[in-house]
């Protein structure tokens, strides 16, 4: 594939934001166990699904925010050996120029969109208080 998948720390060249972000992602990633559907969820926050991801994962998910900034939600469901896990991953010609921040502060934000979908998809299940918080 000729797409480049950059981490925020190949972008930024500081961990500091990645450190962040990585963090974050952790804590949120239980709550993608209860998500009862990809596709909805997908279009409930204005995004595509990558239907034959170039990246092994359950689902992968990516959302433009401006013209040559994309950024991909790499999931992978808890197994008998690990628990739940999800990736954020950045793509485009321009997406070097965004700050460090701005595409955590992005990602985390969409994050919290597709929680708030579980949420409401999932009314009557008993969600981890991540589901509640955000």
């Amino acid at each position: 594939m000729d797409k480049e998948f950059l981490t925020l720390k190949e972008i930024e060249g500081v961990v500091v934001h990645d450190l962040y972000l990585k963090k974050e992602v952790a804590r949120r990633s239980e709550a993608f166990e209860y998500l009862d559907d990809v596709d909805k969820m997908t279009q409930y926050i204005g995004a595509e699904r990558v239907i034959s991801p170039p990246i092994r994962c359950d689902w992968m998910v990516k959302k433009q925010f401006y013209p040559g900034v994309e950024i991909h939600f790499l999931y992978n469901r808890k197994d008998e050996e690990f628990p739940p896990s999800m990736q954020v991953l950045f793509s485009g010609e321009k997406v070097r120029e965004l700050q460090g921040d701005d595409l955590a502060v992005l990602s985390i934000a969409t994050i919290n969109h597709m929680i708030h979908y579980i949420r409401l998809s999932s009314p009557d299940q008993s969600l981890p208080e991540i589901c509640k918080v955000v």
